[in-house]
């Protein structure tokens, strides 16, 4: 392991630690970087290393199967069946046998960098 990849795991541990510390006691990011003498700017780039790390190292994706169901699409006359959800976050995508493996993928490499 090179020196700066070493420096930068370091880093990224140190401010894993500070966001959960923030989190935790309940100040919202302003008032919580001027006590702690932290800049703003580094805080939320180092939040969205942290979020990058997560979903490089715990890329886990729920998979909930659920009876056969119809929902409502964009009008009335068009029905999307599903045989199975994907959940990732707060996205919730419906999953048929018709749903092409390729569109899956792509949405969910979109999903994975949002």
């Amino acid at each position: 392991m090179d020196t700066r990849l070493a420096t930068n795991q370091i880093r990224l541990s140190e401010w894993t630690r500070i966001i959960k510390d923030r989190c935790q006691s309940g100040l919202k990011v302003d008032e919580y970087c001027e006590q702690h003498q932290l800049s703003r700017h580094a805080y939320y780039y180092w939040l969205r290393k942290v979020k990058e790390a997560a979903l490089i190292h715990n890329s886990f994706i729920e998979l909930t199967a659920l009876p056969e169901k119809t929902v409502p699409a964009t009008t009335s006359e068009n029905h999307f069946t599903y045989q199975m959800t994907v959940t990732i976050g707060n996205t919730v995508l419906g999953v048929s046998e018709s749903t092409p493996i390729e569109l899956l993928s792509r949405v969910l490499k979109v999903v994975r960098n949002a």
